[in-house]
């Protein structure tokens, strides 16, 4: 079962298209044993670690930024989906503040990563709503 240590509050997991209203769009990826995300402006920043870890070959991450972990997910994609239901607006939208964007020359090539789209409501109201892969 996964185990989390993210200290948000908001218990609602739903990834229903009405859990929420529009929200700020980000994308997730998971290459090279790290977490990326974009936002609407391609800006691309690395939120920690995602790897696979033990004997089980479950996953596990490590944000850098506030430090929450999640573990035993049977998946990259799972993690992610993971970050994304437990990652506030803020927090996120802050990392593009504070973090080096990855563009240009030294941007991962993201193509073929696992990746996931959320859309994030910037006044919290509501669960982060997962949109489904194209």
């Amino acid at each position: 079962m996964p185990v989390s240590t993210n200290t948000n509050t908001n218990t609602n997991t739903s990834a229903s298209p009405s859990a929420a209203p529009a929200g700020a769009r980000f994308v997730l990826y998971a290459l090279q044993g790290r977490v990326y995300a974009s936002n609407v402006k391609h800006k691309l920043v690395d939120l920690g670690r995602l790897a696979q870890e033990g004997e089980d070959g479950t996953y596990a991450y490590l944000l850098d930024g506030d430090k929450a972990t999640g573990s035993g997910f049977a998946g990259a994609r799972e993690a992610l989906a993971h970050i994304a239901q437990t990652t506030s607006f803020l927090f996120l939208d802050g990392q593009f503040t504070a973090l080096e964007d990855l563009g240009g020359a030294y941007r991962p090539d993201l193509a073929d990563a696992p990746q996931l789209e959320v859309s994030l409501d910037p006044l919290g109201r509501g669960a982060p709503v997962i949109h489904a892969p194209a």
